[in-house]
C-alpha cells in the first residue's frame, strides 16, 4: 500500500509540473511510469507511445520498450528497444534491456553479445552485468565452456560484493559452482541466497538438488534435500505436473496415507517416473489403495507392478480417488537414505506378448548385441550437455563380432545422415516404452546418454552402461562409478566440460575387454 500512495504522490507531482509546461519530457516519462506503479499498464503504455511519436529518442523509445515489457507485450517491447538503438546505438540501458528480454525469451546465444556490449559502454550497469551471468550460466558448455563459466562466477561474486544481500546472484553464483561440480559451496551459497529469500521455490529446489548430489558424502544431506525437494510443487515452471486435476485434493506432508485411495501422479521426465515407480509397490505394501497414473507411452509398462490396481492416462478419469501424491514425493515418504534406496531389481518388466515379435527382428544372434542411444528429449533443458553425436561414437561401433541397435525411436538430423553411412547400425521402429523395454531384453548390453532409456534398462535390471556429462544430475552424485538406485549401471564420466573422447576411448577399451 506504501508503495502504491507513493506512485500515486508521483503521478500527482509529474501532473503538476505538466500544468506549468506540458513538453516537461521528463515529467512526461515519470508520469508513465508512476502510472505503471500504479497499476495502470495501458494507461501508461499510451502515454509514452504518444511522448515517443513527439521525440524519438533513444531514451524515451527505451522507456516505452520497459513498459511494454512490463506489461507482458515482449515482441513490442523489443521492436521498441531495437529502435531505441537504431537512434542511440550506444545507449547501455537500452542494450541491457533488449539482451535481458531475449534472456527471457530463452534467446540467450543472441543475448551474449548485446549484454556484453552494454558492460563494454556501462560497466558499473549491475542490471546488465546480472544478465549476463543468466546468460552465461543458460547457455553453458554449449556456446562457452569451462573459461566463461568461470567468468561467470567472477562476475556474480562481484555484484555479490557490491551487494550482499543480491540473492538472485546468489542463487545464480550456486548454480555456477553446481556447474563445475563444487557442491559444498553451491550448497552455502544456496542456503546464503534463501536466508534472505526465505520463499524462493527456485533456491529451496536447486538447494535439495545440490543435497542430493552430495548423497552419501554428507551425513543428513540426503534426507534435507528430499524435504527442501517439495519447493518443486511451488514452481511455475513445473505447476503443470500437479495442477492437472484441480478437483482432487493433493498430499501435503501431514497427511496420513493408510487405508486411503490414491492417484499417484505422474510428473517430470520420463527418466524421473521410470526411476521412483519402484516405490509404487512400496505404498500398496503400506495399506494404501493406489491407482497409477502414466504418460500413454509408459502405460504398457505400469501394469506388471504389483501392488497397483489400476494404471490411467495422464487424461484419463481416476474413480474412487481421494487423494493425488506426486510420485516423486515418495523418497520423502519413505524416508529414504543412502542406505535404503529401494534398489531391487528388476522391478519393471516388459510386455510379453511383445518379446516374440521382438525375437523375430532381430533374427538369429551373431555375436554380441548392444543397444545404443545417443540423444534425448530436445525438449529437456541439459540436452546440449546430455547428448553425443553419433558420428562420435565410430570408435564404439568398430568394436567387432558385435550387433548395434538404436534404442530410440528418433534421430536428430545430423545423427539420420551419419546413421545412413552406417548400413550395419540396426534401426528399429519402436512405438511406446513397452516395444523399447522388450527390444532391450534381448541386448547383452545397453549403452546410453543420461535419458529416459537408461533408466528403463536398469529398471529392467539389465546391463547398462550410462555416459554422463561432467556436472551430472543430481540423482547420480558426484564421482562414484556405479549407482545405487541401479546395481548393474556402470557410470562413465567426462573428465572437463565437453569432454567426450576419452569417456568414448574407454568405453570402447572396456568393450573390447567384455567377452
Amino acid at each position: 500500500m506504501a508503495d502504491l500512495a507513493a506512485a500515486g504522490d508521483e503521478a500527482a507531482a509529474c501532473r503538476a509540473r505538466l500544468d506549468r509546461n506540458l513538453d516537461d519530457l521528463d515529467a512526461l516519462r515519470e508520469l508513465g511510469f508512476a502510472l505503471l506503479r500504479q497499476g495502470r499498464g495501458a494507461e501508461a503504455v499510451a502515454m509514452l507511445a504518444d511522448v515517443a511519436a513527439r521525440h524519438p529518442s533513444g531514451e524515451v523509445l527505451n522507456d516505452l520498450g520497459g513498459v511494454l515489457r512490463a506489461v507482458g507485450l515482449h515482441e513490442e517491447a523489443q521492436r521498441r528497444f531495437n529502435e531505441a538503438l537504431a537512434v542511440q546505438p550506444d545507449l547501455a540501458v537500452a542494450l541491457c534491456n533488449a539482451g535481458s528480454l531475449l534472456l527471457e525469451q530463452n534467446r540467450a546465444v543472441e543475448a551474449l553479445p548485446v549484454l556484453r556490449r552494454a558492460l563494454d559502454l556501462q560497466p558499473a550497469l549491475t542490471e546488465a552485468r546480472h544478465a549476463l551471468c543468466a546468460a552465461l550460466l543458460t547457455c553453458g558448455n554449449h556456446a562457452l565452456g569451462c573459461d566463461e563459466l568461470d567468468a561467470a562466477e567472477a562476475f556474480y561474486r562481484e555484484a555479490i560484493g557490491e551487494r550482499p544481500d543480491f540473492a538472485e546472484a546468489l542463487n545464480n553464483l550456486g548454480n555456477t559452482l553446481v556447474a563445475h561440480d563444487r557442491l559444498e559451496e553451491a550448497v552455502a551459497a544456496y542456503r546464503t541466497a534463501l536466508a534472505l529469500r526465505p520463499d524462493s521455490a527456485e533456491t529451496a529446489f536447486s538447494l535439495s538438488l545440490a543435497l542430493l548430489a552430495q548423497g552419501p558424502a554428507v551425513a543428513g544431506a540426503m534426507a534435507e534435500g528430499w524435504r527442501l525437494f517439495e519447493a518443486r510443487r511451488r514452481m511455475a515452471d513445473l505447476a503443470c505436473n500437479f495442477d492437472r486435476r484441480p478437483a482432487l485434493p493433493k498430499w501435503q506432508p501431514d497427511t496420513l496415507l493408510e487405508g486411503r485411495h490414491v492417484l499417484l501422479m505422474s510428473e517430470q521426465g520420463r527418466g524421473d517416473v521410470l526411476q521412483y515407480l519402484r516405490y509404487a509397490p512400496l505404498l500398496a505394501e503400506a495399506g494404501v489403495d493406489v491407482v497409477l497414473e502414466l504418460p500413454d507411452e509408459l502405460c504398457p509398462l505400469g501394469d506388471a507392478l504389483p501392488g497397483v490396481r489400476r494404471v490411467v492416462g495422464l487424461d484419463d478419469p481416476a474413480p474412487e480417488c481421494d487423494l493425488g501424491l506426486p510420485l516423486l514425493s515418495l523418497p520423502l515418504i519413505f524416508g529414504t537414505t543412502p542406505q535404503s534406496i529401494p534398489a531391487r531389481v528388476p522391478y519393471l518388466a516388459a510386455p510379453p506378448a511383445r518379446l516374440a515379435r521382438w525375437q523375430a527382428w532381430l533374427g538369429p544372434a551373431a555375436g554380441r548385441r548392444i543397444g545404443l542411444v545417443c540423444s534425448g528429449n530436445k525438449q529437456h533443458p541439459h540436452d546440449y550437455r546430455r547428448g553425443i553425436a553419433l558420428e562420435r561414437l565410430a570408435p564404439l561401433l568398430a568394436v567387432p563380432d558385435t550387433t548395434f541397435v538404436l534404442l530410440q525411436p528418433d534421430l536428430r538430423e545430423g545423427d539420420l545422415v551419419a546413421a545412413a553411412a552406417m548400413p550395419w547400425l540396426r534401426r528399429p521402429t519402436l512405438g511406446d516404452f513397452g516395444d523399447t523395454a522388450a527390444l532391450m531384453m534381448q541386448m547383452d548390453l545397453v549403452v546410453s546418454i543420461d535419458t529416459s532409456a537408461a533408466h528403463l534398462a536398469g529398471a529392467l535390471g539389465l546391463p547398462v552402461w550410462l555416459l554422463l556429462p561432467y556436472s551430472s544430475d543430481y540423482r547420480w552424485n558426484l564421482s562414484a562409478s556405479d549407482s545405487p538406485w541401479y546395481p548393474t549401471m556402470r557410470l562413465y564420466r567426462q573428465s572437463r566440460p565437453g569432454g567426450w573422447d576419452d569417456v568414448i576411448e574407454t568405453v570402447r577399451r572396456d568393450l573390447g575387454r567384455r567377452t
